[in-house]
């Protein structure tokens, strides 16, 4: 599993690669916390590049989550694969973590909400 995260205008963009499973789903969950502790509170999960996820990985995403809606902030999933979205659907979680196909997609769903 490969991480890195760049800040992309106001948000905090994670990126993921490879595979989240019971082996790596410690790093993961330490990478996206200190993504977290930076300034701005908004994070962006990309999972474009991410091959596998079991039940230890989304368990990590909505601990994330939890702890981003504590703290003032949200969490938005980016441009899940094929496979994930399906699995994100049949677990129900797809009701629970906003999901958008691209950053385009991300700016257009914030600007829709701070109009309202």
């Amino acid at each position: 599993m490969d991480l890195s995260t760049r800040v992309n205008s106001d948000w905090t963009v994670c990126s993921v690669a490879g595979d989240v499973n019971i082996f790596t789903t410690h790093e993961f969950r330490e990478h996206l916390l200190a993504a977290l502790d930076r300034p701005g509170r908004r994070l962006l999960v990309d999972l474009s590049a991410v091959t596998f996820m079991d039940a230890s990985g989304l368990a990590v995403l909505i601990f994330i989550r939890r702890m981003a809606m504590r703290r003032g902030g949200t969490l938005r999933l980016l441009a899940p694969t094929r496979l994930l979205r399906r699995l994100l659907t049949t677990s129900g979680l797809s009701r629970t973590f906003t999901v958008s196909l691209d950053l385009p997609a991300v700016r257009k769903a914030e600007a829709a909400l701070t109009t309202v």
